[in-house]
Order: structure tokens, then sequence, then C-alpha cells
């Protein structure tokens, strides 16, 4: 069994997707940013003072309390397709691809946490949340990190806060991610004005692969912008406020188009019905955007046979290192958008369009 396999199956147990019935707030990741003191960020460091960081880091993490059950991996021990699940999984805005020796990553079996080791620097602590749970999350994280800075002094500065490779990430160096599913805004077209209407300057907006102007999948990230200066209870109260005046619009427009049962918006999930029903090849943008479309459907009352937990699920193993996980790794490039097709057709069996 490859690592991917190993981490795909590791995951699996706790299926946190599988659990996630969330319409709209998709999830979030809580991540905190930590460097050693007395070490050159990890730009200026060799593979040996690297590795020396990677060893005392991943023996601490492991013996932390709140981690039982977690797992390290060196990052030149992963091959591509292993890196490609991880960042799949946590729906990290940073590829893994060119991480390698001298760098690694902790993750607990629960498939929430994970400790990216000297990528860009020493630590970057994550923690996904499929509640909305942001405080909460937050508390754990910050639990975790109090714990190993027991054993471990971090890059601190009275006037800057915590240290890190990029000056404009100092301070509580904390960064805060929520992954909003707005397809009736976006669909309906209104989504422009309404961002530009809230628009916050502490509020930084992409799509679910930090690109600004290409949404996948209905999906906006939205992630603090400054950290320098500001408290985490700052930071969190500005996010919140935010997520709370978009979600409010979204749940307004999802009422509207049922109302009115708008026909373009019930062409727009027939058609999504249509691809991913009778496809016979795939891809991935194509499949999550018509999985969106069709989980609006479900909120909407227009397709049954299957829920938002069910869809979400969809959503995270259509994607290619996932598919390729559960394939075991035994197709080739040219087969997946078929493969993925097949596994869509699987999941959807029994799903009907009631329109």
């Amino acid at each position: 069994m490859t690592e991917s396999n190993r981490l795909y199956s590791l995951f699996s147990k706790h299926q946190f997707w599988e659990k996630n019935k969330n319409m709209v707030w998709l999830a979030s990741s809580v991540r905190l940013l930590r460097n050693v003191e007395k070490f050159f960020f990890p730009g200026k460091l060799n593979v040996e003072r690297k590795s020396q960081i990677v060893t005392l880091l991943h023996k601490e993490l492991l013996s932390n309390p709140e981690l039982q059950g977690s797992h390290f991996y060196k990052a030149d021990k992963l091959n591509s397709l292993e890196k490609e699940f991880l960042v799949e999984h946590f729906l990290s805005q940073q590829l893994y691809h060119q991480a390698g020796e001298g760098e690694a990553f902790v993750v607990d079996d629960k498939g929430e946490f994970i400790t990216e080791m000297n990528l860009r620097n020493h630590m970057q602590m994550s923690l996904l949340d499929g509640k909305g749970e942001l405080e909460n999350t937050l508390n754990r994280l910050i639990k975790i990190e109090s714990a190993l800075g027991k054993t471990i002094t971090y890059s601190y500065s009275p006037k800057f806060g915590f240290l890190t490779a990029d000056p404009t990430e100092c301070g509580t160096a904390l960064q805060v991610t929520a992954f909003l599913q707005l397809s009736a805004l976006i669909h309906s077209e209104t989504i422009d004005d309404l961002l530009e209407k809230y628009a916050d300057d502490s509020i930084t907006i992409t799509g679910i692969q930090g690109n600004p102007t290409e949404i996948i999948g209905d999906v906006i990230a939205a992630q603090n912008t400054y950290t320098l200066g500001l408290t985490e209870e700052n930071v969190l109260s500005s996010l919140r406020n935010f997520i709370t005046k978009i979600l409010v619009e979204e749940h307004a427009e999802r009422n509207r188009i049922k109302q009115t049962a708008n026909p373009v918006i019930k062409d727009k999930v027939s058609r999504a019905y249509g691809i991913l029903i009778h496809s016979y090849q795939i891809e991935a943008v194509e499949a999550l955007n018509a999985i969106s479309l069709l989980k609006l459907g479900v909120d909407l009352g227009w397709v049954t046979g299957i829920d938002s937990a069910g869809l979400n699920t969809l959503f995270s193993n259509c994607r290619r290192a996932h598919l390729l996980c559960q394939y075991e790794g035994k197709i080739s490039q040219d087969e997946i958008p078929h493969k993925r097709s097949e596994f869509i057709h699987k999941k959807l069996n029994g799903v009907q369009l009631t329109i």
C-alpha cells in the first residue's frame, strides 16, 4: 500500500468530509506560523540544519497529548501524488510538490491537523474545521502550540510579535480561511456587487486554490489580510462579521430562487445533473462546478436521493489525487476523466431530478 493510500485510509476512518453536512460554509482552516529561536528561517538554512529542526519539532508534536495517533512523513519520502493528496484534503492554498529533503509533515489520524515543517517557516500548524467553530478551533490549536512552547522557544519580538519569514505575517502569525460555497449568489450573478458592498481591506477573497480570478465549485475563500497589530480576537471577529453578512445574502438568494422557481437556475441545475449522470468522461473543474449546482438543487428541493454530506464527500473525492488513491494509482493519466465519470455515476446512483 502506498503512502497516499495509507493517508486516504487513515483519514477515511474518521470521515471528515462524510460527516460534513454544510450547505454553504464548506470548511475553515485555522493556521499558526511559528519559528524556532536562534535558527535562520528555512530559506537561509542548509539541509542539515533543516533536518535538525524537523527532528526537534516532530518528536515534540508526536508526544503532544492533543495529537495522539498522529503520523510523521518526510517530504522527500512522499511522491507527487501523496503531496497532492494532502493539498486537496486540507484545502491548502500552498502547493507541496516542491517540498523535499529537510522538510516534513505531521498529520493526525482524524484528517483535521497538519503541520508543515520548513516549507516557508519552521512550522505552520493548521486545523481543518467543518463546523464553523472558529473560536473553538483556534483554542484547540493554541493549546497544541502552547504545549509545544513549553520545550521550544519561538522567535518572538515584544514589538513585532511572533516573527515569520514574511514580515507581513508577523504579530499573531494567525491565518484563518473560510471556504464558502456561494452557488446562489454566483449563478444569480449578484456576488460581485455584494463583495464590493461588503468589501473590507482586512479580508482577502480568492478562489479555493488561492487564485482571486478563478472560482471553482462556486467556492470563495475569505482570509484575514493582516496579522500584525491585531489580536487573535480581532482577526476572528472581522472574519466572522464578513462571513455572517455573506451567509445572510446567500440564504436570502436561495429563498428567492425557490419562491420564484427561477428558470435560469433550474436550467443550470438540470444541466449539471445531466453532465454528472450521463458524461462518459469529465475533468475535475467541470465536475466540481456541476456538483456544486447539484448541491444547490438538493437545498432547493429539486434533487432527491442524496444529501449535502454525500455531495461534500463526492466534491472532495472526485479530485485527482483522491480519485487515484481510490483506484490505488492503477489508472493512467488519460483514463482519469473516464474513471472520474464512472466514480460519480456510482455515487449518484438513485439520485433523481424532480424539477
